[in-house]
């Protein structure tokens, strides 16, 4: 029993390695991947409903969260070098991935075949991604020293980034980006700036309690509706990873080879072949 629990956390902890190491890269949604590695829904009642089973719950959600924590500090470098020498075959992968992560979002809508329903929803979802295009990017300050001033910014930041964090096909360091917050959250992170992380964590935290409750209660109530709309944003996500294709017989190849090896790898995580199933 005890070798099972640790095979059990051990799967936990790789997968929000996974996550946190694919979130470094600006417009692959943290919650994508979550919904790929198929501990999305997990994450979500575990943090809503944290006091039911507070032991189980707090537990899971530690090695998950440092896990992530350990995979945006350890392998945020390594994944944007290559992001930097081979941009279009990596981001090519991602959009793989999330197109080999489609046929398994539509069986958590529970739909034997489409509907009008989950047609608006979707397309809302689609429209929610796009309408980010129009914050204007480097919105906040947060340069420097910190400073009194500077309290409102990290507010409106955390909560963003909330949403952001809770939310598939919404990325994590896109909003980075859109906020002018990029390079210094992972600066801040690998030189372990604690004053910045703490002001940035805080708000980020209240933002996911107070809205995962929602989220828990749609998924729950409304699962055509809310995973129709998960599937939109999913879908609308390619928009931010997609660079353009390469020119060259060797980087075509290459390309077209990280795009099958995302999406074969996602399908068969999500048919069951590398993970167990919850």
């Amino acid at each position: 029993m005890q070798k099972n629990k640790l095979k059990e956390y051990g799967i936990y902890a790789a997968k929000g390695f996974a996550i946190g190491s694919a979130m470094t890269v600006p417009g692959v949604s943290g919650g994508t991947v979550a919904i790929i590695l198929d501990i999305y829904d997990k994450m979500v009642f575990s943090v809503a409903s944290i006091f039911k089973d507070f032991k189980k719950n707090f537990f899971f959600l530690f090695t998950v969260g440092l896990s992530m924590l350990l995979g945006m500090i350890s392998l945020s470098k390594l994944i944007l070098l290559l992001s930097n020498i081979a941009p279009v075959p990596v981001r090519f992968f991602f959009i793989g991935a999330i197109v080999g992560s489609i046929p398994m979002l539509f069986r958590k809508t529970e739909l034997k075949k489409v509907n009008p329903v989950s047609v608006i929803f979707c397309l809302l979802g689609v429209v929610c991604v796009f309408a980010l295009d129009l914050i204007p990017s480097g919105l906040l300050d947060l340069s420097g020293s910190f400073s009194l001033a500077q309290i409102p910014a990290f507010l409106i930041g955390g909560v963003a980034l909330a949403v952001s964090l809770i939310l598939p096909g919404i990325s994590f360091s896109h909003m980075l980006l859109v906020f002018g917050l990029y390079e210094r959250f992972y600066e801040a992170l690998t030189s372990f700036d604690i004053v910045f992380l703490i002001c940035l964590g805080i708000p980020i935290a209240i933002g996911i309690l107070a809205f995962i409750k929602l989220l828990e209660f749609v998924l729950t109530k409304y699962p055509v509706q809310s995973y129709s709309a998960i599937l939109g944003f999913v879908i609308a996500s390619i928009k931010d990873i997609y660079i353009g294709f390469p020119s060259g017989i060797g980087m075509i190849i290459g390309t077209v080879l990280a795009f099958i090896a995302g999406g074969a790898l996602v399908l068969a995580v999500t048919c069951g072949k590398l993970t167990d199933q919850d």
